[in-house]
């Protein structure tokens, strides 16, 4: 099909009229008009999963056949009014996929296109046996959060002679959220921008309130009332999930949604939240969070296909930097690092990272190493960046054994004596010895460290996080050495809600991390990529303090970048050091130590 050319230098779109039909088998027909956004035009917008693009169907689009694919082809056939035409907008076919300056141009009307339309219709796919009782559930419990998910206490929910002791049930519900529309990118922001949005399944409705309800009255029944219910936590077979899992999608979107609408919502932290999901293309996964952004982060870069993955990457690094003077971008080197790309640049583009890192995102917010001062990062030439920075110290020592060892039970008890070796507390004696400069003991800046310097905490329902003000309370450490050392038998006992947060706590704090002293007597954990003689710096408008590592000059990157008169150095990422977080490097010892220099980074 030959499209009309929009004027890119106008705010237009195409929109898709949808001819009436009486009958289901009846030919899709439609047609184009285009439309100035500006004039507010009445529409609907589609969001949907393309489904295989090898499996085609054929329309009827002003009178030529046009293939679309079998899962479009099914949500045009049952969207269709038999006595009027329906306005609208789906990407498949509003846009000339082919011509990337056009999809580069509407792909930056997203937020306003879903954002104005009058209606956002979510189109999961043809009803099935189940998903009329995984709708009425929703239903049900979107009515009454008094409704308990365990059989046991009354009232709890009940659907069609089904509770939640039953497998059936449980596995329409996974299934449900697991269908194609709850694992794409870009229908995220499809649903958090929409101002009305309803769920279809066939010719079954639901709204977005009543999803959101529902679903967070489960999840509230589970912390509070029903978490012993074992139903909901055992994975679906076919599926993999468990119930409680599926329903931590709808939970996510809806944590998203009351973010934006509070102050500024980092695209930066979607990008973690959401990177698990599917794309055809690798720059969605960054182009698709873009129109999430609020305060600082709104219309933070445009969405560019003529651009590698790695310089959108880039381009969203010194955009956000520009806009927040935080260098909000370095707690994202953790998980996964692609090594085509230079240290310092996240491949946003790339594998998901584990959900567990999303805590440590927030926690870093929570620090101010460098007492706000402004970052100043500099994009010196490509993969070539410099940033002020103050040199604390080197690593001594590094624990052979990571935070991971604490998901393993049998590993546990070894990688404690390790940490009380390595942190001097192996004898009661030197538990009372003070750390550092400050007046804590070394076994409480142990159990500080081992919790990233933070708390869990619950409130209104919700769980959330906090710095650790006052004294901790180490009674709270012995119950915890006391469950991780304990049989399997005694585990079961022992676990309560509390125990579960603290061990939440602690494993968000490590997991991935290696336990480090340093040179001047401190210690903390730090990537686990990170070895003897790496250096810890603080950084202008980093909140937390880093890891870098001196590039031999043997490298030949190092060569190409014609900055061999310089030590260049390779970022290893964010890590929690005790005692230096709240800017103490700037505030002790002689001044000379606190002079900023030019870090190179390559």
């Amino acid at each position: 099909m030959a499209y009309a050319e929009l004027d890119r230098s106008q705010n237009l779109i195409r929109l898709l009229h949808l001819s009436p039909a009486s009958s289901q088998d009846d030919t899709i027909k439609c047609r184009f008009t285009v439309v100035l956004l500006d004039d507010k035009p009445d529409y609907e917008a589609l969001s949907y999963a393309w489904g295989d693009v090898t499996d085609t169907r054929s329309i009827e689009v002003e009178g030529k056949a046009v293939s679309i694919t079998s899962n479009l082809h099914l949500a045009l056939q049952y969207l269709r009014l038999e006595d009027k035409e329906r306005a609208l907008w789906a990407d498949a076919l509003c846009i000339n996929q082919a011509d990337l300056k056009e999809r580069t141009h509407q792909v930056s009307r997203m937020k306003s296109i879903y954002g104005q339309a009058t209606q956002v219709v979510v189109w999961l796919g043809e009803a099935w046996e189940g998903s009329d009782i995984a709708m009425e559930f929703l239903r049900k419990l979107a009515e009454d959060n008094s409704l308990h998910l365990d059989p046991a206490q009354e009232p709890s929910i009940s659907v069609h002679g089904l509770d939640m002791d039953s497998s059936e049930l449980c596995s329409h519900i996974i299934r449900f959220f697991n269908l194609p529309w709850w694992n794409r990118t870009w229908t995220v922001q499809e649903f958090l921008l929409a101002q009305k949005l309803v769920f279809q399944c066939s010719r079954s409705l639901i709204t977005r309130e009543i999803m959101l309800t529902a679903t967070n009255n489960v999840w509230n029944h589970n912390s509070q009332y029903c978490a012993h219910l074992n139903s909901v936590h055992v994975p679906d077979d076919r599926l993999g999930s468990s119930f409680i899992e599926s329903c931590r999608k709808a939970i996510q979107l809806d944590y998203t949604l009351q973010l934006r609408k509070h102050g500024s919502y980092s695209v930066l932290e979607a990008l973690l939240i959401f990177g698990i999901r599917e794309v055809t293309d690798p720059r969605d996964k960054l182009y698709g969070m873009l129109g999430l952004g609020t305060g600082e982060y709104t219309n933070l870069v445009d969405a560019d296909y003529t651009i590698s993955p790695e310089e959108a990457c880039e381009a969203v690094i010194i955009k956000s930097v520009e806009r927040t003077g935080k260098l909000e971008f370095l707690s994202h080197l953790n998980g996964y690092q692609n090594p085509k790309f230079p240290s310092f640049i996240p491949d946003w583009t790339g594998p998901a990272w584990e959900p567990v890192y999303l805590d440590r995102l927030i926690q870093v917010k929570l620090f101010n190493t460098s007492l706000d001062t402004p970052a100043k990062w500099n994009a010196i030439g490509r993969g070539i960046a410099s940033s002020p920075g103050i040199t604390l110290d080197v690593i001594t020592s590094t624990s052979y054994h990571t935070g991971n060892s604490l998901l393993d039970y049998n590993l546990v008890p070894e990688f404690l004596k390790e940490l009380h070796r390595l942190a001097g507390i192996e004898g009661s004696e030197e538990e009372n010895v003070f750390y550092g400069h400050t007046t804590d003991s070394r076994l409480l800046a142990l159990w500080y460290s081992l919790r990233g310097g933070t708390e869990k905490y619950t409130q209104d329902l919700q769980l959330c996080i906090r710095r650790i003000k006052q004294i901790a309370d180490l009674s709270k450490y012995t119950r915890w050495m006391n469950y991780v050392t304990a049989s399997r038998q005694q585990r079961v006992e022992l676990w309560d809600s509390e125990m579960q947060i603290i061990h939440e706590n602690i494993i968000g704090a490590t997991y991935g991390r290696r336990f480090i002293n340093t040179r001047k007597g401190y210690f903390g954990f730090g990537p686990e990529k990170c070895e003897v003689g790496d250096i810890v710096v603080v950084l202008a408008g980093g909140n937390v303090p880093y890891i870098i590592r001196p590039v031999p000059s043997t490298d030949g990157f190092w060569a190409a970048s014609k900055l061999c008169a310089r030590t260049c150095y390779r970022m290893l990422g964010d890590l929690y050091v005790h005692g230096i977080m709240d800017g103490e490097v700037l505030e002790l010892g002689d001044e000379s130590a606190r002079k900023w220099q030019e870090i190179v980074f390559i």
